[in-house]
């Protein structure tokens, strides 16, 4: 969370310089969504035949277009609302792409508790996605609400990966995800309580 908040601050001096180059070229948000989606499930396959040190390079230039994208789409004016959403949706099929490569190689090496492991953490990412989905129709924004967003996972994957300490790699991944779920469970049933007292 605090990683997420830091680079919302510093991103939109630093990338700057690479923005303009991507206006000129006419590139759209939208193009780097999906090449960042291309992307990591090319990590994901090629985490999952083995290559770990690649797969973990191949997904952090990922995270970087997805970095990229919105802050394209901010500076150039040109944010939609099936951006955002096409951002969500590529976000989410990538993810699941490294867990189920890293699943799947995990599997072939018979480490069966990284396995299960991995299927936790893709639960807890799902259920924190739907929370922050069902929220948003709430009219409450989870953006900045538990300990993990993608950008922290993005960057345990990458450790992970490249260490080859898979095992408590995934094991933080399904404790931090879950935890986050929780944790924004908790603020909306808080915030939902409160005004429903407001409103009493």
């Amino acid at each position: 969370m605090m990683l997420s908040r830091l680079l919302r601050i510093w991103s939109p001096d630093l990338l700057r310089p690479i923005i303009r180059l991507l206006m000129r070229a006419r590139i759209t948000p939208n193009q780097l969504t999906l090449a960042g989606l291309v992307l990591a499930i090319f990590a994901g396959v090629l985490a999952a035949i083995g290559s770990l040190s690649l797969a973990a390079l191949v997904l952090l230039l990922s995270g970087f277009l997805d970095a990229l994208d919105g802050e394209l789409a901010r500076q150039s004016d040109s944010q939609t609302p099936f951006g955002a959403f096409l951002d969500s949706i590529s976000d989410h099929y990538g993810d699941f792409a490294v867990y189920l490569g890293i699943a799947w190689q995990m599997q072939r090496s018979g480490e069966h508790a990284t396995v299960l492991l991995t299927l936790v953490a893709m639960f807890g990412s799902l259920v924190g996605s739907q929370i922050r989905s069902r929220a948003g129709m709430m009219g409450l924004d989870t953006k900045d609400v538990g300990i993990f967003t993608r950008a922290e996972r993005i960057i345990v994957f990458v450790l992970g990966l490249l260490t080859g300490f898979l095992m408590p790699a995934i094991a933080l991944l399904a404790f931090a995800n879950n935890l986050s779920a929780l944790q924004r469970l908790r603020h909306i049933a808080f915030n939902a309580t409160k005004s429903a007292h407001a409103q009493s």
